[in-house]
């Protein structure tokens, strides 16, 4: 196998890098120079083809590939460019307008939360002292309406759309980075305070599958005993787990099968293979095969409109459908260019889906199993079909956690210590759910038949539920608090990328270079902790509700904690398990009505809580203040009493 042999892995990859250079420096270039530079790019390269066509030679061997990549860097720049709703005019992010009221369509499906309804809209126009204004962009309403809001729907609503805040604590989920690249910048909370006005149609297609999607999951809601066993068919079969229970969820998650109630490639190739089954489209005349394989491809679309259209479904739709018009000419394309070509296209209509955390796990678990699970299945060939079985889909899920931990460990923090044991069933539990319950779905409307295969697909979503719940008690089932920053991810990548080519080309060369980068990365690691640690710092945390302290002493964590448990997993865990500490004690405190009185070791002096402020009791100023802003610390003013719940503060003690 030969990487020149996969043109379009090189040019995704390009692609890519264009797009991530914009979110740091792209906002900084205006969108005629990425333009005049693609424009003089492409004629450049367009001239040394026409060189080489007309001296019938092949030259410029280093200039083209050059001048090629170049071209899809530009584009990636060019395509983000255009999407950024900071670089769009009639954008509400763009105006400072004092909206006191304005009109926009329902493009969403009502989405339950814990006190209130939300709903996706798209900005039609905005009233602004008793004028009209065209304006645009997408707002998360918020309502407390007992009507049920669909898409379509025309609101006139009070009041104006709110920016998305930022965090306000280091490491906290950036909730408004999330939603901007999603082009998403406000959010409001209507209650009351709107009137459906009218009704009017503006995405027809996406309308119809999502009509279709809620009588589905109405039928579901009717059919389905138990709501756990209907949120797992909404989700496997449907991708909808947004309304997981947590208990369902914290299970599926723990046990390491949460991956099969994301609609993906798994749920796509059951779908795909299926019609394989009766009709080989190789033996059928070109007309007929081409006439087949195109009503896979509608059938394939219909379901990833019907699921949502997510990252890891697109990804699978267009894969298997670059395979099926491969196939309508009777040739086996190659399967990393299909990988890459439908990135590529993806990337094209919508640059910022490389941030979704869907779309890296989708595309890093598929090349995963490709690459690493042949390789594992060479280590051991068993001679007995049900050790070969248990075997395969082993390393299947060996493969998929190899290439996926970094990812899932930035995000998520843990890591599920039985995934193998949980991919033994989950995975042929869901080919099984399918094989129940797509056609369920297919014939929801009739009566007994639905009945029946509602029953069936009930009963295997008990036993697959029961054994989720049978391996998350086991002890030590997963592994939580897990921290890696982007540069580590970035490092795991390096080392199991030269650790697989080893495997593969192995030699004195390739050994000492993976050796090298495993001592300057643990070199590294060793020098940033002792320098990061050399200093004591205390961490006030930005709380809804109660206070929450942490003080790194060298490797030691003092902590103190009045706080609402939910805030403990978003606004304090993810900077707590930065920090990495060795040992956690908790800091001496003494409360006298509202008054709570903290004593730190080796510190000279008291902290005092009292009324939301922090104040400094006996101490010198030997000490720096810092306030956390726009994702960063910047330093603030030295005082002897600091307010709290704004922003999050450290204090550095020299």
């Amino acid at each position: 196998m030969r990487f020149s042999e996969f043109p379009f892995l090189r040019y995704v990859f390009f692609f890519i890098l264009g797009v991530m250079s914009y979110s740091f420096y792209g906002v900084l270039i205006s969108l005629e120079i990425i333009f005049v530079s693609l424009l003089f790019l492409y004629a450049l390269y367009v001239i040394l083809v026409g060189i080489n066509s007309y001296r019938k030679k092949y030259r410029f061997k280093i200039q083209l590939p050059l001048l090629a990549y170049l071209l899809m860097f530009c584009s990636g720049l060019f395509f983000a460019n255009i999407k950024d709703i900071r670089n769009q005019p009639d954008n509400l992010l763009n105006n400072d307008l004092v909206i006191h009221s304005y009109l926009a369509t329902v493009l969403s499906i009502d989405e339950t939360k814990a006190n209130s309804v939300a709903n996706r809209v798209l900005v039609k126009r905005v009233f602004s002292n008793g004028k009209a204004e065209s304006l645009t962009g997408e707002v998360l309403i918020y309502h407390r309406s007992e009507r049920s809001l669909n898409p379509g729907d025309i609101l006139l609503i009070e009041g104006k759309p709110q920016p998305i805040s930022g965090p306000k604590n280091p490491n906290e989920f950036n909730y408004k980075r999330f939603m901007l690249r999603q082009q998403i910048a406000h959010q409001h909370f209507i209650g009351n305070q709107f009137e459906v006005v009218g009704r009017v149609s503006e995405r027809p297609i996406e309308d119809f599958f999502i009509g279709i999607r809620a009588k589905i999951m109405a039928k579901m809601d009717l059919y389905f005993e138990q709501s756990s066993n209907a949120q797992v068919a909404k989700a496997l079969l449907l991708g909808q787990k947004k309304n997981l229970d947590k208990e369902l969820s914290e299970a599926y998650s723990t046990a390491g099968a949460m991956h099969i109630l994301a609609v993906s490639g798994l749920h796509v190739g059951i779908i795909y293979g299926f019609f394989f089954l009766f009709v080989k489209p190789f033996k059928l005349p070109v007309s007929k095969r081409v006439l087949y394989l195109s009503c896979i491809i509608l059938l394939i679309w219909g379901y990833a409109m019907l699921t949502g259209m997510s990252p890891s479904v697109m990804r699978a739709a267009t894969m298997f459908s670059l395979m099926a018009l491969a196939q309508m000419k009777s040739r086996s394309p190659s399967i990393f260019n299909a990988i890459a070509l439908s990135a590529l296209i993806l990337l094209v209509f919508d640059p910022f889906l490389i941030y979704a955390v869907g779309f890296q796990l989708s595309y890093m678990a598929l090349l995963g199993i490709l690459v690493i699970q042949p390789m594992l299945v060479r280590l051991w060939l068993p001679g007995n079909r049900i050790l070969e079985y248990v075997w395969q889909i082993s390393t299947v899920g060996i493969a998929a956690q190899l290439a996926t931990f970094p990812i899932s460990a930035y995000y998520f923090h843990i890591f599920p210590t039985y995934f193998i044991l949980s991919n033994l069933v989950v995975i042929p539990g869901a080919f099984l759910i399918m094989t129940f319950g797509v056609p369920f779905m297919m014939l929801a409307e009739v009566p007994v038949l639905s009945g029946i295969l509602a029953w069936v697909t009930e009963k295997l979503i008990t036993m697959v539920n029961l054994i989720v719940f049978r391996i998350q008690d086991l002890p030590v089932s997963k592994i939580s608090e897990i921290s890696l920053s982007v540069w580590e991810v970035g490092y795991y990548g390096l080392v199991l990328t030269l650790f697989l080519l080893l495997w593969l080309y192995p030699g004195k060369k390739m050994a000492t270079s993976f050796l090298t980068l495993l001592f300057l990365g643990g070199l590294l690691r060793l020098s940033g902790t002792f320098f990061h640690h050399k200093d004591k710092e205390m961490f006030v945390y930005a709380l809804n509700r109660g206070n929450a302290i942490d003080l790194m002493d060298g490797f030691i964590l003092y902590y103190f904690g009045d706080f609402d448990p939910k805030d403990y997993s978003y606004s304090i865990l993810p900077n707590r398990s930065m920090l990495r500490p060795i040992d956690s004690k908790p800091l001496l405190a003494f409360q006298k009505e509202e008054t709570v009185k903290l004593v730190a070791p080796k510190i000279k002096g008291d902290f005092i809580l009292q009324n939301q402020h922090l104040i400094f009791s006996g101490l010198g100023l030997d000490r720096t203040v810092f306030e956390w802003e726009e994702g960063s610390w910047k330093k603030s003013e030295l005082k002897d009493t600091l307010k709290l719940g704004e922003k999050a503060l450290k204090i550095r003690f020299k």
